[in-house]
């Protein structure tokens, strides 16, 4: 006689299963509320040597794999393509296909440079702002008046080990690289912009969930405005996500990080915002995460439209 078929449960899913039941009756929801004098930030991601059409906006944001193989050539006619639109400020960082930006990756494989002497040094970058483990101030003029607001930007290329490809880190040590880069900020920037996802937010491929977990303990750290990414071209989207100690709770038990006692700290957290909402009605900060891969299939085909987030 047959037997009948049970579903595998893997360790730790009750403690899971109980973490997500209580996140999704958490009362706190993120802020929809549009900003005073916003700023509009076009998020595209992973366009192969594809050039779509870009919406309008104050800052255009490119967070890597500019081009399919990374050479010259390829990387020249991306630069030459994002200087040629309108924003007024452009932000590119590499991905892991753009290997002509990483010389280390490069001395160990030669090969990869196709024969063509010409290196990152000739390119004409035009008024495009490369940022490789950088951080930029934006100061983004406001409506008609004379006024400007300043915008911090921060942008890496790297993501965890995956075949040969430029800009990567073993996962193992994805604590040691993310907190070298992130933890010293003078101060927290308002854009975070990577190549690879963070863990749990827009990281999904298939039934795996494929960012970093350390880079998303950086970003809950920091709780910034908007963190843009790529990478995972299955995952695009856009999510509003509120970073507070009951979500950092819950993330640490869906990584494994957390146990019981993670359980049981979101019960008494999400007890004690319900009672204090009695008394006052509290507003917190919103992280916005896009994943603004713009390709999608085997091909790489063109298929999602950029992204364009308020701030």
């Amino acid at each position: 006689m047959q037997q009948p078929i049970t579903s595998i449960k893997t360790h730790g899913h009750r403690r899971r299963r109980l973490a997500g039941a209580l996140l999704a009756r958490h009362s706190v929801k993120p802020c929809a509320a549009s900003p005073r004098d916003p700023i509009r930030v076009v998020c595209v991601s992973d366009t192969h040597n594809k050039q779509p059409v870009l919406p309008p906006g104050d800052i255009l944001i490119h967070a890597g794999d500019l081009t399919e193989n990374g050479s010259f050539d390829e990387v020249q006619a991306g630069l030459t393509w994002l200087s040629s639109q309108p924003h007024r400020f452009k932000i590119l960082i590499a991905g892991n296909h753009d290997v002509l930006l990483d010389e280390a990756f490069l001395r160990k494989y030669p090969e990869r440079r196709y024969g063509q002497s010409k290196t990152k040094e000739d390119l004409d970058w035009g008024d495009v702002i490369y940022l490789e483990d950088s951080c930029v101030t934006l100061y983004v003029p406001i409506g008609r008046s004379s006024r400007t607001k300043g915008v911090d930007v921060f942008g890496s290329p790297w993501t965890p080990q995956y075949g040969i490809s430029a800009f990567q880190y073993r996962p193992d040590s994805g604590l040691d690289h993310w907190s070298q880069r992130l933890r010293d900020l003078p101060m927290g920037p308002d854009i975070i912009v990577t190549h690879g996802p963070p863990k749990l937010y827009l990281d999904r491929q298939g039934i795996h969930q494929a960012g970093c977990p350390y880079l998303l303990a950086q970003i809950a750290r920091i709780r910034p405005r908007l963190h843009v990414f790529g990478h995972i071209h299955a995952a695009y989207g856009r999510e509003n996500v509120v970073l507070n100690a009951i979500r950092q709770a819950h993330d640490d038990v869906q990584i494994g990080w957390g146990k019981w006692d993670a359980v049981a700290r979101m019960a008494v957290l999400i007890l004690w915002v319900k009672v204090k909402g009695m008394f006052v009605r509290a507003k917190e900060r919103t992280t916005t995460f896009v994943n603004a891969s713009a390709v999608g299939g085997r091909n790489n085909e063109l298929r999602n439209e950029p992204i364009v987030v308020e701030i």
